[in-house]
């Protein structure tokens, strides 16, 4: 744990010098939210059938859609990052020769990722809140408890990526494909029940994660729904979170084993 919170201020010294980026980055939330807020109130007639059993308004379902993708690309995307940077620049063999474990080392390399994102997901949900989003404060820690296990379903596909990174150096674009299925098929941005959906990519939106995620979350955010009334969708997600991690861990300690056998965790 020690070394862990040593890595993540570390990285925000260093990022902390980029300022301007910082500044920009959260102005960029405000130029997000209010094209959102506009377009939601054009599509709410249309939209307001298929998502009244997750959200009681369009401009609510899409905040807390974007949110978890928020969250959805921090994960995906921070692990492999981190692990090619380190690759790059050597660290990654120094940090690995030392005697902390593994698991608080890839926590320390994402954690300020993981910080930043909560930042932004919260000052955008401030956004939202201040142009008329109503939440369910009384469900706020089953919405984190929920928004955590969406992350824990998709470090799984970190590990892959890292592990990509670790052998051949290349993610295999599992990053890009997992965003753009849970933006398809995860229900960010329409219902996966609506009339207009195909029955066919409905079925496929059932291997996407996020989408028993978003439905429990939605549902306990906005409409104060309680655990028991999305265990079902809970207990999907909790499914893909044992299956996939088995499958992730796996590939990241053998891509591992083999470029320590190699020699080549200096080498990119």
């Amino acid at each position: 744990m020690r070394e862990a919170l040593a890595l993540i201020q570390a990285s925000w010294r260093t990022q902390r010098s980029y300022r301007v980026s910082m500044i920009l980055s959260v102005l960029s939330l405000g130029v997000t939210v209010l094209p959102v807020y506009f377009v939601s109130k054009a599509l709410q007639p249309s939209m307001a059938d298929s998502i009244a059993s997750q959200a009681p308004n369009y401009f609510g379902f899409l905040v807390i859609g974007f949110i978890a993708l928020i969250f959805v690309s921090t994960t995906v995307g921070s692990i492999p990052d981190a692990v090619g940077g380190g690759i790059g620049t050597g660290t990654l063999e120094a940090l690995l020769s030392t005697r902390a474990s593994i698991p608080s080392l890839l926590a320390g390399m994402v954690g300020y990722s993981f910080v930043w994102s909560s930042v932004k997901a919260l000052l955008f949900l401030i956004l939202a809140m201040i142009l008329g989003l109503h939440l369910s404060i009384a469900a706020s820690l089953s919405g984190i408890m929920i928004l955590i296990m969406i992350v824990l379903a998709h470090i799984p596909f970190a590990l892959m990526a890292a592990s990509l990174v670790l052998a051949f150096r290349t993610n295999g674009q599992i990053p890009s494909v997992v965003m753009i299925a849970s933006g398809l098929l995860g229900g960010v941005y329409w219902s996966m029940t609506a009339k207009i959906i195909p029955p066919w990519v409905h079925a496929l939106g059932n291997y996407v994660p996020l989408a028993p995620g978003l439905r429990a979350l939605r549902q306990t955010l906005l409409n104060g729904a309680s655990l028991s009334a999305v265990a079902p969708d809970l207990l999907l997600l909790t499914g893909f979170i044992v299956m996939l991690n088995a499958i992730g861990l796996l590939m990241f300690v053998e891509a591992l084993r083999y470029a320590r056998r190699t020699g080549t965790l200096a080498q990119y």
